[in-house]
């Protein structure tokens, strides 16, 4: 019964981290290791053995690293100024907010132009910037859905086949 009850609590920690893949305010693939640690340390390890927290914790880390270094380059390679990046995640989130996931999509493209812009970039290179950084996020993101979901995957075959 009470795994029961911390497998509830592990989804929805989980659940949370799936979305904060792509809310750039959350640490979604940390979230989602965290519920994985949660449940491997309230069941003393015995369906989610350290060897798999490694594992998790090492797939984490890689897709924050990837992600990082995707947006980093992109955004340096094409010169985006930090205007350009706070309004990124500013409209990013708002846009979330108001039109789920293609707001969020197109409201970090134009937060990064309009940022640009407020800069005192010329519309051409605010654009050419607004495009870099979406596709660092979209090259970011893709390595941390592609990680995260080896890692949710992993975990609920080990804790529904126990």
């Amino acid at each position: 019964m009470m795994n029961i009850l911390f497998l509830a609590i592990t989804t929805i920690v989980i659940l949370v981290g799936l979305v904060g893949i792509f809310v750039p305010v959350l640490p979604g693939t940390w979230l989602v290791f965290a519920g994985t640690l949660l449940y491997a340390w309230v069941t003393n390890f015995q369906v989610i053995s350290i060897g798999y927290i490694i594992l998790f914790a090492a797939l984490a880390a890689l897709a924050a690293g990837i992600d990082y270094i995707a947006s980093l380059l992109t955004a340096k390679k094409y010169g985006a100024s930090k205007y350009g990046l706070i309004g990124s995640v500013v409209l990013g989130v708002i846009g979330l907010i108001v039109f789920s996931i293609p707001g969020l999509i197109i409201g970090q493209l134009l937060g990064v132009i309009l940022g640009e812009l407020y800069f005192g970039k010329e519309m051409k290179s605010a654009v050419k910037s607004g495009i870099a950084v979406f596709i660092g996020y979209l090259l970011g993101n893709s390595a941390k859905i592609i990680l995260t979901s080896i890692i949710v995957v992993i975990f609920y075959l080990k804790v529904l086949t126990f």
